[in-house]
């Protein structure tokens, strides 16, 4: 049934508006304007009827008169103040019979970034660690962090590889906010953790109606959710060769289709990629598509293992010990030497997540402010376990000359911080840098 809308009626909506509406007809008469409107651009109330060239003498509404197509997104100056401007036609039975603007200021569209920004990091679409906040100071780590400063600097994509617990995450989430899209969401997702009916659907969304169980009103994918930021792909090796299929095409055209759905959605997201699998292995084996890993390995950042940078062990500790403490309300005062020279003596096959959780033992479990030997007793057990503490001297002479001088390197020299960080006394490091001839 019809409904006759009345003209207080149709004013009584359109003052309802957030947005300054108005409207002429053909010959440029005002016909509608709102309250918002009024107030946004000065104008006197009772203007209905008026010519609206005797209020903004230099209307663009009169051009969409005159070519019947839309403009959006025009930017102007009105009374000292920024406003988003829209101008429509207003088409019926395929003549131009008036024209409508729609307009609001762009503080007010700042404001409302903001508040969706406030739902990203309710909702965990941000990131948290800058590059300048991951701890290490070693070579190879300084190395890694500067290459990454690099990459942010780009909107390529980049794919992160490393053991597990090498903290590929953090280097992601840093890339991303030293990068043009830090105030953007960043969207995280391991591909490994879900089977690959879910993964689709949690990349891609769907539509409402695309399966049984399917949300009311569909739901958006990770890609739209990551709109106008970055998409952090974690474990990409374990993603399987139809999603990766699905992935390449988003990363070709731009564009992305929910399940069940019709509709193209453009999405403008950056892509950092990340595994701990040898990918060229996995291409070999027909496990990984060649077309997908080389649009994915445009920028490739490879992370040291621990093992590789144990000078870089104390700054570690003392940075978990510090999240630890504030989160938990333990304060821990220092760490005995005696307990980075037993770190020391370990590979760590899982890396700096094995190292925290070693870490967050001694916390929870100490009985004084300080840490120290009998603290670990646990971990050393499980050195023995493992085959017997491991001393320098079985790692080789050329290992700890090596681990001696980069860590000499990383302090500049300071004797007394090197003993430190290497778990010894000052005697000791100097008789082992006369022997190998470190000065």
């Amino acid at each position: 049934m019809a409904v006759n809308l009345n003209q207080s009626f149709v004013q009584a909506i359109v003052d309802a508006s957030h947005d300054g509406i108005i409207a002429v007809d053909r010959e440029g008469n005002i016909i509608l304007v709102n309250k918002n409107a009024t107030e946004i651009l000065g104008l006197p109330e009772g203007i209905v009827g008026e010519r609206i060239t005797d209020y903004i003498p230099n209307s663009d509404m009169l051009r969409i008169l005159t070519t019947g197509k839309r403009e959006w997104g025009d930017i102007a100056t009105v009374l000292n103040r920024q406003i988003l401007i829209n101008r429509l036609p207003i088409i019926i039975d395929g003549e131009t019979v008036g024209a409508v603007s729609t307009f609001k200021e762009i503080t007010d569209i700042q404001k409302m970034e903001m508040r969706i920004r406030k739902q990203f990091t309710e909702h965990g679409l941000e990131a948290k660690y800058r590059l300048q906040a991951i701890a290490g100071r070693s070579p190879a780590i300084a190395e890694a962090k500067l290459l990454a400063e690099e990459f942010a600097r780009t909107d390529a994509t980049v794919l992160i590889l490393g053991e597990s617990g090498t903290g590929k995450e953090l280097f992601a989430q840093g890339i991303h906010l030293a990068s043009l899209r830090a105030t953007g969401p960043f969207v995280a997702i391991n591909c490994a953790a879900l089977p690959g009916n879910l993964l689709e659907s949690e990349l891609f969304g769907y539509d409402e109606g695309a399966f049984t169980g399917a949300r009311k009103g569909g739901k958006p994918g990770l890609f739209e959710l990551a709109h106008g930021g970055t998409l952090f792909l974690d474990e990409i090796g374990e993603m399987s060769l139809p999603i990766q299929a699905m992935l390449l095409r988003v990363l070709q055209e731009r564009t992305v289709r929910r399940i069940g759905g019709e509709k193209f959605v453009p999405v403008d997201v950056r892509i950092v990629a990340a595994t701990n699998r040898d990918l060229e292995e996995l291409l070999h084996t027909k496990q990984f598509r060649s077309d997908l890993y080389y649009r994915l390995n445009v920028l490739t950042l490879e992370l040291p293992p621990l093992r590789e940078r144990l000078a870089d062990i104390p700054d570690l500790v003392e940075s978990i010990i510090g999240e630890l403490s504030e989160k938990i309300g333990k304060p821990i005062q220092g760490v005995d030497a005696s307990v980075y020279q037993l770190f020391r003596q370990y590979a760590w096959p899982g890396n700096v997540r094995e190292l925290r959780n070693v870490v967050e033992r001694m916390v929870l479990l100490g009985k004084g402010t300080r840490l120290g030997e009998e603290d670990i007793a646990f971990f050393a057990k499980r050195l023995e376990a493992r085959g017997g503490k491991q001393r320098p001297g079985q790692r080789g002479e050329e290992e700890e000359r090596l681990l001696i001088s980069s860590t000499l390197q990383l302090t500049r020299g300071n004797k007394q911080e090197t003993a430190k960080r290497l778990g010894m006394d000052r005697t000791t490091l100097w008789r082992k840098m006369k022997k190998y001839r470190l000065r």
